[in-house]
């Protein structure tokens, strides 16, 4: 699924370019204020906290050097096409400003900036907000927001419906720390795991590889 489809099926949802485009031409010259009325159209919500629309627009801008341009470019755009209904606001889009609009719309859904990374130490995610994203808002009435489970404490502990479980000593939940098979010590990572994490490598193999290059031991733990 390209772009365009995306955002097409957003609009088609309702959940996108339902404010009026010409809250444009009431938006001051500075760029978070222009920021702010953008999003406000390609989320179809007029009350967007502003706090977080500053930071938002930090974020991207840091993230992309190019954003307060391609910012402009599409704010150009939007206010030209103030007669014409949302479908035709969205053909009128190039590739570019369809990728700007997608740039502002995702973090203000997900809460976050960037793309984290599960294989990597690091990455450029950014968190922007929890309670504010708005993914949450079309099932606010069935799914609250998760800041804890819901299942109480230890939930973990009861076997799941359906699942046959093998048999666990009598005196299992007391273990805590007192496990019979903890390790007394934590042991050094190998180094070929190590190079996966940090993204250096993308598979076992390679990651072997890369240690035996650089003349470190890639015996198994």
């Amino acid at each position: 699924m390209n772009r365009r489809t995306f955002l097409r099926m957003m609009l088609a949802s309702g959940m996108i370019i339902s404010v009026p485009v010409t809250g444009l031409a009431a938006a001051a010259a500075e760029p978070e204020n222009t920021f702010h009325a953008v999003s406000q159209i390609l989320t179809g919500r007029q009350q967007l906290d502003r706090a977080i629309s500053q930071r938002l627009y930090s974020l991207l801008v840091r993230q992309n050097p190019l954003f307060p341009q391609q910012l402009a470019r599409l704010t150009e755009r939007l206010r030209h096409s103030h007669d014409l209904s949302p479908d035709a606001t969205l053909a009128a889009l190039s590739d570019e400003e369809v990728a700007t609009a997608l740039a502002i719309i995702a973090p203000w859904y997900l809460g976050y900036t960037g793309d984290p990374a599960t294989t990597r130490a690091t990455d450029d995610a950014h968190f922007v907000s929890f309670l504010s994203a708005l993914m949450y808002e079309p099932t606010a009435d069935v799914t609250p927001r998760p800041s804890y489970s819901q299942r109480g404490s230890d939930y973990w502990q009861a076997v799941p419906e359906g699942v046959s479980a093998p048999p666990m000593p009598a005196t299992i939940h007391a273990w805590g720390k007192a496990s019979p098979r903890a390790a007394s010590q934590i042991a050094e990572p190998h180094p070929a795991w190590l190079a996966m994490v940090e993204g250096r490598a993308s598979t076992w193999t390679d990651a072997l590889r890369l240690i035996e290059r650089e003349g470190g031991s890639h015996d198994a733990i």
